[in-house]
């Protein structure tokens, strides 16, 4: 459930992501720069730009490892550059925690997380929006670490300061997720009445705003059993081929985790020091539903691709406004399976423990994913492919 959820919440009015998506890179060229940048001592805002296009290298290319080291240096070498540079080094943080959720270090993920926001509540203060736009990414890094109540509180201390501060776009978003945690949690009534909330806050100008309260009632009514909800929802909607896919429907994914003894996985304990993930590569197309869903690498999960292949394969989209002929969005999702990693109550030594989770982060227009994106997209204008 929780890799489902996630990946709604990211969709929906999100802060900007923490992978960057502006420069193309053929094999380990951000990693060649930052050894460069690092050789002649370049100026400190050059240095993390530099690093973090290095960690998001490393992090697409599976090297989970790496790309947490090149983050934790960075920040050795610049926390002490956060006045002048809050923004680039809060990056830094909110990278690192990404990885480590990845990873499954739940304290790291957590610490990073809370990095993040203090580097910004420090030195732009507690009302600024960047600050308030990371409250946002700490509440949902809060549901991921498995305290809904925190970053329900959160959310709303956020949409009480925002909008008294006057920024009430973000005030509506935080309102929105608050709604959104809601219906997840089966908390119907509350959820409607904080999708409400949102659009008011936003004005009722907002479509997007009106738009993500529809599709929240649409996941209301599909719990209660109303199968028709989505296609008539679809039937209402249509989002730019320019904007970022508005995800409608996803089915929760399936649980990895082993359920008898005598089941084959029991042969492979998973709880070791290894990272198993899968990039699924999948269209979207102008009607909203995906197609051509393909694994296009891996590393160990191939016990699970049936029930990854089928929860991107049922998802739908909101259907885009293109023109005939039109091939539709081709996307990019990294998939990891792992446990976290802690210490047991019969050993000192960190290991893997307790069960396996699935979290899921859209690589598209990441670094070290984008030629193949592009690939992708041409072979399906040209006809090839689709």
């Amino acid at each position: 459930m929780l890799g489902s959820m996630m990946l709604m919440l990211a969709q929906v009015a999100s802060p900007s992501p923490a992978v960057s998506d502006e420069v193309i890179v053929i094999g380990h060229r951000a990693e060649k720069e930052l050894a460069a940048c690092l050789a002649r001592n370049c100026p400190p805002a050059e240095e993390v730009e530099a690093s973090l296009q290095a960690s998001v290298e490393q992090f697409a290319d599976g090297r989970y490892d790496d790309a947490r080291g090149t983050l934790k240096k960075a920040i050795g070498r610049n926390r002490n550059h956060a006045a002048e540079l809050p923004g680039p080094v809060s990056r830094l943080y909110a990278t690192l925690a990404t990885v480590a959720e990845h990873q499954g270090d739940e304290d790291l993920w957590r610490t990073s997380a809370r990095n993040n926001l203090l580097v910004l509540r420090r030195h732009l203060g507690d009302a600024d929006s960047a600050t308030l736009r990371e409250e946002l990414r700490f509440a949902d890094s809060m549901i991921g670490l498995g305290s809904p109540d925190m970053a329900d509180r959160t959310y709303k201390a956020v949409q009480l300061l925002a909008t008294k501060a006057g920024h009430s776009n973000i005030a509506a978003v935080a309102a929105f997720r608050r709604a959104w945690l809601a219906m997840i949690r089966t908390r119907f009534s509350a959820a409607e009445r904080f999708a409400d909330e949102a659009v008011l806050l936003s004005g009722t100008d907002d479509r997007l705003m009106t738009e993500l309260r529809e599709i929240l009632r649409t996941r209301i009514a599909i719990h209660k059993g109303d199968s028709g909800a989505v296609d008539a929802l679809a039937a209402r909607l249509r989002r730019s081929a320019t904007a970022r896919p508005q995800l409608l429907f996803a089915p929760a994914l399936v649980d990895v985790n082993p359920t008898t003894a005598g089941n084959l996985m029991q042969s492979d304990p998973w709880h070791d020091a290894r990272i198993r993930f899968a990039d699924v590569g999948y269209w979207i197309r102008p009607d909203g539903r995906t197609a051509e869903v393909k694994v296009l690498r891996t590393s160990g999960l191939g016990q699970w691709f049936p029930g990854i292949i089928r929860q991107v394969s049922k998802r739908r989209y909101a259907p885009l406004d293109v023109e005939p002929g039109n091939p539709g969005l081709y996307r990019i999702d990294r998939f990891t399976v792992r446990a976290t990693t802690g210490v047991s109550t019969s050993s000192r030594i960190i290991q893997r423990t307790g069960n396996l989770t699935i979290h899921i982060i859209d690589l598209t227009e990441t670094d070290a994913m984008s030629a193949e994106h592009v690939r992708r997209t041409q072979e399906g204008f040209t006809g090839q492919g689709v």
